[in-house]
């Protein structure tokens, strides 16, 4: 059977863009439509991927974490152990001071004129109590004292002075106090005025 088109030719032309445009529009729409799924798809893929690769990171850093407590617990040691070692030095640098501010009143006390009876060490200061045979005496000693490199400049004082009789003799019971230099410091001093 023949089949004979009896429509315009303007309205055949209109349906035939119609029906072109229509699949056009249908085509591209299963062509945005099969790109977004292969996207996604690729994407997926993607963080599937990812997501085994954070896993088997996660199980790196877990098997690592017990060296990262080891390290935490050594730097703490080593911290501990350098306070130490510190304050072991700063022991030892001046662990002589007394004997060397015992050293320094023996030479310095005019001999058969005066008599230490207590000595009192804080931190660099020292207290001093003791007789003299006179105030000259005294003063003899502070000048001595005040001579000393291990004594600071000016730091020489005399706290009291007073009559005390002993065995039937009249001495002077004294205090004095000073700073009191350690070895380290005076070698510093004297370096610096070697300079």
């Amino acid at each position: 059977m023949i089949q004979i088109n009896l429509l315009p030719a303007r309205v055949r032309k209109k349906r035939d863009a119609l029906k072109l445009f229509t699949y056009a529009y249908l085509g591209t729409i299963v062509l945005v439509v099969a790109a977004i799924g292969l996207i996604w798809m690729v994407q997926s893929q993607r963080v599937s991927s990812l997501n085994a690769q954070l896993a088997r990171v996660q199980s790196e850093v877990s098997q690592y974490a017990k060296f990262d407590q080891m390290l935490k617990d050594i730097k703490q040691q080593k911290e501990l152990v350098d306070k130490k070692r510190t304050v072991i030095e700063t022991l030892q640098k001046d662990r002589d001071s007394i004997v060397r501010a015992l050293a320094l009143l023996s030479v310095q006390v005019p001999p058969e004129e005066v008599w230490f009876e207590r000595l009192a060490h804080s931190s660099n200061t020292m207290t001093l109590d003791g007789v003299a045979l006179s105030n000259e005496s005294i003063a003899d000693f502070m000048r001595n004292l005040e001579s000393s490199p291990y004594v600071e400049k000016g730091s020489v004082n005399l706290t009291h002075s007073r009559q005390k009789v002993i065995n039937n003799m009249k001495l002077r019971e004294f205090q004095v106090n000073y700073r009191f230099y350690p070895f380290s410091e005076v070698q510093r001093k004297l370096g610096a005025q070697a300079s």
